[in-house]
């Protein structure tokens, strides 16, 4: 496996800063990801200076860490070969005990997996929980554990019937008539996501999404070895003439949207690419997944009748989730579809998890009930970030530009570079994460952009931007040499 600089670059930078020279900073980057299975044995890294221009620094600092990681024997060079990462020491014919190929390169978990010691995390938008998620847990009472624990199994693939009734009358609120039945609770819209791409594509499929679109959903559908095809987004969604055109070419098995609230972006779908989008699922053998995990973030307004309100053909699935309105310690997301296909992805369910947890599902069905009450204090919340984040952009960075989002939890932001991946290791030593554009896009493109979260407390969302802006005036400066430590840094 050959990783180019960039990949590797990006792999770095996501997984987390450190302390000391930057020669050493990169060796024990690249030891840790050998280490974690990233980066393979035999893996061939990119060349000094290749990586050095990646990750903004000398190339003397890149050819002192390879030189560091050969002595310990974690890398080998040969002439004419290049660096490889040395195979491990095992017996003949033995295997690593874990050897996936799964932990080969860079994913959304990773910001979650690594340290982020003395930094500003803005590489992720993970929302805080609400208040009343703690309200609620704390109301459960004995007799409601009692009640659970009266189950004569408590194994619930499906999900706890109460829970499934509650999200079918959630639709049914929402303008879309749905039964228990149509109703598949999963851990989590990621969970979600996985379920219906191994259940429906197979290795060479073709999938479209969105460019930008959600990186969990790119993952997942590398990881089934589909054939990633993307159709641009705009302001108002994903541009659905795009997408009859490519199906009119040749017709993928799977179009993944995001209708209301996309992810980076924060846009909502218009409705008359709603329509369209709702009348391909019907005239084409195209499966259509609407995630709208983000649906209960919008910042203004009601939500737009989804998807599945417009048409009830069996190729549209519908993803839902409770992470973002809520909190994503609940653990709680679903999938809504046709009776017949629900069934089936249930028993893909069942094959590798039993149930997700019966005490998360009970609470949910009381945090059901008070939607409306959570989607105005997550609005609030959100309000008042953006106008953070957006008052301080205006302030330190007045060059970078956006577009209002509709909803959700961040900013999706252009900036004057080519590379966000080179500025963000320039960021890592002013002690600020940021995410490439590239990690929200397939085949390139998109460096120029980034995503910013506003759900940070104003204290720290005003020390992480002075600390980009500062890094973002040593990178335009041209400069390469290490700055100030982070914990002499006024925020």
């Amino acid at each position: 496996m050959k990783f180019t600089a960039e990949h590797l670059a990006r792999m770095l930078l996501e997984s987390g800063s450190r302390s000391g020279p930057l020669h050493r900073q990169l060796s024990e980057g690249i030891q840790e990801l050998i280490e974690l299975g990233e980066l393979p044995p035999e893996a061939l890294l990119p060349s000094e200076r290749a990586l050095a221009d990646a990750m903004t620094v000398s190339r003397t600092t890149v050819v002192t860490a390879y030189r560091s990681l050969c002595s310990d024997g974690r890398l080998i060079r040969r002439q004419g070969s290049g660096t490889r990462v040395c195979p491990p020491h095992l017996r003949s014919g033995e295997r690593e005990t874990v050897s996936s190929p799964m932990l080969s390169g860079d994913h959304s978990g990773s910001a979650f997996l690594s340290p982020r010691l003395g930094t500003v995390d803005f590489s992720t938008a993970a929302l805080p929980c609400l208040p009343l998620v703690s309200e609620v847990a704390a109301g459960l009472t004995r007799t409601d554990y009692l009640a659970l624990g009266a189950e004569h199994h408590g194994y619930h693939p499906r999900g706890l019937p109460a829970l499934r009734e509650s999200v079918a009358r959630w639709y049914a609120r929402v303008g879309v008539p749905t039964t228990a039945e149509q109703i598949l609770i999963t851990s989590g819209a990621q969970q979600a996501l996985e379920l219906i791409t191994h259940g429906c594509l197979a290795p060479g499929d073709g999938v479209v999404a969105e460019a930008p679109t959600y990186r969990g959903a790119l993952e997942a559908f590398r990881l089934a070895h589909a054939r990633i095809q993307t159709v641009p987004a705009d302001d108002h969604g994903m541009v659905v003439e795009r997408l009859e055109q490519l199906i009119a070419q040749r017709p993928p098995r799977l179009v993944y949207a995001q209708s209301t609230v996309q992810n980076p972006t924060g846009t909502v779908l218009a409705d008359g690419r709603r329509h369209k989008l709702a009348r391909l699922a019907e005239r084409h053998p195209v499966i259509v997944v609407d995630d709208t995990a983000l649906s209960g973030t919008l910042l203004e307004g009601s939500q737009p009748v989804p998807l599945a309100g417009l048409t009830d053909s069996e190729r549209l699935l519908t993803i839902g989730s409770m992470s973002k309105l809520y909190w994503g310690g609940l653990r709680i997301g679903w999938i809504r579809g046709n009776a017949e296909v629900v069934g089936r992805l249930a028993q893909m369910k069942g094959i590798t998890d039993l149930g997700t947890s019966l005490i998360s599902q009970q609470i949910a069905v009381h945090l059901l009930e008070r939607v409306e009450e959570a989607q105005a204090a997550r609005r609030d919340q959100l309000r008042a970030g953006l106008d953070t984040l957006s008052a301080l952009l205006g302030e330190f960075l007045p060059d970078w530009t956006w577009s209002l989002p509709r909803g959700g939890p961040s900013l999706w932001v252009r900036t004057p570079t080519s590379s966000i991946t080179n500025l963000g290791h320039v960021a890592l030593r002013y002690g600020v994460v940021i995410a490439p554009g590239t990690a929200f896009g397939y085949g390139g493109g998109i460096d120029d952009h980034t995503r910013l979260p506003y759900v940070l407390p104003a204290p720290v969302l005003r020390a992480g931007i002075q600390r980009l802006a500062r890094a973002w005036e040593s990178f335009t400066d041209g400069a390469r040499v290490a700055p100030v430590p982070v914990a002499s840094i006024t925020t």
